[in-house]
């Protein structure tokens, strides 16, 4: 067997420069990956963006595909999304029975986006 293992060959330190370029490459890589779990994770913390044109409204009742906002029953829209209090996207059946939400309905009045407040988003419109 060679200096420098089985499958290095070549020159005298060839068998070093190869480990030392190995080592930089996979350091470069690791630093990019750090990297870029810190600024994803920025944009957790960040909170999420709820756009300026949705409604607010009390959530009283959940009858799929119908749902009860202030006392007026709504239907969801065949694409519905609908997302939790830590901005996941959830399914229909899960929506609470009583929750603050913001909404947004289409042209024929059907929801197409639900957001659940957090209690933070809740104390903001106080």
């Amino acid at each position: 067997m060679e200096r420098g293992g089985p499958f290095v060959s070549g020159p005298p330190g060839f068998a070093r420069a190869v480990v030392v370029c190995y080592r930089n490459d996979m350091l470069k890589r690791l630093v990019l990956v750090v990297v870029a779990g810190l600024v994803l994770a920025q944009g957790a913390v960040a909170g999420r963006i709820l756009p300026q044109d949705a409604q607010v409204g009390q959530l009283e009742g959940v009858d799929y595909p119908s749902v009860k906002i202030d006392g007026h029953v709504h239907r969801l829209a065949p694409g519905v999304v609908i997302f939790g209090q830590s901005n996941r996207t959830i399914l229909p059946t899960y929506l609470p029975q009583a929750a603050k939400i913001y909404y947004k309905v289409d042209l024929q009045g059907q929801l197409t986006k639900i957001w659940i407040m957090t209690p933070d988003e809740e104390a903001r419109l106080k």
